[in-house]
């Protein structure tokens, strides 16, 4: 069967499926097609689009803008600008017209749409900023600005609270004062994280002064508490992620030492509790996974001062 008969518009094949398609040797031509693109021209296969006389057809770029070259699949082979990959020779062929197209101004042209992007960008920022301050200012005309968007986030624990607990547990002589300041401190953090964040998702808001649950009307209307502050949904929500309140894919850890921790009744117990929760944040700082460690949703500091705390914590001075 045509690949085209097989995968029409409305059937999106995955990649598996197109590796699948292909007899065994073409399969293997492919293979190597696909490593040369990667590594000699830094180039992707994620670029799937639709053609009514070749069906789903593969580009190979840096992104939409910056396409070098579309694969057009076949049931005996598969074509790569104007050259029907069949063997080795044919393989070396396309390659061949793949370097010649690349020599021919690829690299400039991907820095002149990076650079037109970021230029769009720019001034996107700039009228998006002029807007706001123009909503804020119209805002502020009948709002007491003291009591406009006035965030009381739960705080982060200290980097030096923590190095003084480890110390007073390394020596024997467990500060509990301090063990119950540092474990309620990620406790408090971690609970109005959930709180706020499981309401934002339904387009509500907790007032961070007075605990009473708002209805957000818009993106940018103002929500007014019988407090007296006043809320504004994309403010609310901007606040939350900038102060690095925690959530995201890190979520089942937080919600693992709020339990922990309630359940913990002994000074070890909490003590326990305190070193697994700094072992999760070490884990995700050392994996090389790409995003924020878990460290910066509830230790105060920056990246690299909280990494040398860890570090300290986790293999001593």
């Amino acid at each position: 069967m045509e690949w085209k008969v097989k995968y029409q518009k409305h059937t999106k094949p995955a990649y598996s499926d197109l590796l699948d398609f292909f007899e065994p040797e073409i399969r293997a031509l492919f293979a190597s097609f696909d490593n040369e693109m990667q590594n000699r021209f830094k180039v992707h296969n994620k670029y799937h689009k639709f053609s009514n006389v070749h069906g789903w057809t593969y580009g190979y770029g840096r992104n939409y803008n910056c396409e070098l070259l579309t694969v057009i699949v076949s049931s005996k082979y598969f074509e790569v600008l104007g050259v029907s990959v069949v063997n080795p020779e044919t393989l070396n062929n396309a390659l061949c017209e793949a370097e010649t197209k690349y020599k021919n101004g690829f690299e400039q042209y991907c820095a002149d749409v990076s650079a037109k992007r970021r230029e769009n960008q720019i001034e996107r920022s700039k009228k998006r900023v002029e807007r706001e301050k123009a909503q804020m200012d119209e805002l502020t005309e009948s709002i007491d600005p003291d009591k406009l968007n006035k965030f009381k986030w739960a705080k982060k624990v200290s980097r030096n609270d923590l190095l003084k607990l480890y110390q007073s547990d390394a020596k024997g002589l467990l500060d509990e004062e301090l063990l119950d300041e540092v474990g309620f401190t990620f406790y408090i953090r971690c609970k109005q994280a959930k709180e706020v964040r499981e309401l934002m998702e339904k387009g509500r808001m907790l007032c961070l002064q007075c605990g009473e649950i708002l209805q957000a009307q818009s993106y940018t209307a103002p929500v007014k508490c019988k407090c007296g502050y006043i809320y504004t949904y994309r403010e609310y929500r901007r606040s939350c992620n900038a102060i690095n309140m925690p959530g995201g894919r890190a979520t089942p850890i937080f919600d693992d030492y709020m339990k922990k921790w309630l359940d913990s009744k002994t000074a070890s117990q909490k003590m326990t509790v305190i070193d697994w929760l700094i072992h999760e944040c070490h884990v995700t700082l050392m994996s090389g996974v790409r995003g924020r460690s878990v460290c910066v949703n509830l230790i105060e500091g920056t990246i690299k001062q909280i990494s040398d705390l860890k570090l300290k914590l986790a293999y001593g001075s």
